[in-house]
């Protein structure tokens, strides 16, 4: 059998490792996006560490389409293709307060009127869901939520774990737009000068 330094990530909601090694599993997660190049894997590690970290059912991370006003789900993590396809999902109507920038426990999500979806939800066999707002410069781009099995009350250190991973995508997020923006400024100066 492993011992508690080796089993990374693999004990379904053992409340006493994640909380001794709150630290640990953050620096874990900050190592391995350092090591990402890529945005698309840089959300699947956050993603896919904040559900196994927590010992949760799944995860979803989604971005606010503004025009649309609709959150598109970019990453998941637990969540059959079913789930994932049950309908689009409107900013003011799935879980709204997250969107102002609060995050919201839903301890049962068969009997709460904030979830757009709850049949759909409950037949996923979802409890719970933490709603995490992603924000950039006090602006919310997204949503970073995780779903339990059962219903469950989620602490407070349950809430300050994913809205720490839900500032860092925020971050994440923004500096690739930056970097993605650089570069095609960078392109366009150096076709300009090869033209002059």
């Amino acid at each position: 059998m492993k011992s508690r330094s080796q089993r990374e990530f693999t004990e379904p909601r053992d409340e006493l490792y994640y909380r001794n090694h709150f630290f640990q599993i953050f620096r874990n997660i900050m190592k391995r996006l350092s090591a990402s190049t890529e945005l698309s894997r840089s959300i699947d590690i956050i993603t896919g560490d904040v559900a196994k970290a927590m010992g949760m059912k799944g995860s979803a991370l989604m971005l606010l389409d503004r025009k649309e006003k609709l959150l598109e789900v970019v990453s998941s993590y637990g969540l059959s293709e079913q789930y994932l396809s049950k309908g689009p999902v409107h900013a003011d109507k799935s879980i709204r307060e997250s969107m102002d920038g609060i995050p919201v426990c839903v301890d049962d999500v068969s009997d709460d009127p904030r979830i757009q979806y709850p049949e759909e939800a409950v037949k996923e066999g979802i409890g719970s869901i933490l709603s995490a707002p992603i924000q950039f410069r006090e602006r919310t781009i997204g949503l970073l939520r995780i779903y339990t099995g059962i219903p469950t009350e989620f602490s407070r250190d349950d809430i300050e774990f994913v809205q720490g991973l839900a500032d860092l995508a925020g971050l994440v997020i923004e500096y690739n737009r930056l970097l993605l923006g650089y570069r095609h400024s960078l392109e366009a100066f150096k076709k300009h000068v090869k033209s002059t």
